[in-house]
């Protein structure tokens, strides 16, 4: 991941905080999905309005490793946008992280725009 992970400044533990978050996408990116959403459920836990946690166990829910994968497979992950995590880490992300959150799922928002449910 090449993305600046952040915590909130009302956070408890900021630097602690943002250790555990790291290594939630560490494990995430291992493939080790429990433990990845056990760092992020933890990183809630201290900074109840994480948008990077919350994006983080929705990519854990899905088993995606790299969320890259998430432009190239857009039938594939279509309902994605329909996941409490997703909607919980568009609504707490600021404008930087809700940019990189639609840019990765552009072309997902494309398929489910042609889609008639």
């Amino acid at each position: 991941m090449k993305r600046e992970l952040k915590v909130s400044k009302d956070c408890q533990n900021p630097e602690e905080t943002l250790k555990e978050l790291k290594l939630g996408y560490i494990n995430l990116a291992d493939g080790f999905f429990d433990l990845a959403q056990t760092n992020f459920d933890l990183v809630i836990l201290a900074d109840p309005y994480n948008a990077d946690a919350f994006w983080g166990l929705m990519l854990c829910k899905c088993q995606i490793r790299d969320e890259n994968v998430l432009s190239s497979n857009a039938t594939l992950y279509k309902n994605i946008i329909f996941l409490k995590e997703y909607q919980n880490a568009l609504l707490y992300a600021d404008e930087m992280q809700k940019a990189i959150f639609n840019d990765l799922l552009s072309e997902i928002l494309k398929v489910n725009a042609g889609d008639n449910y």
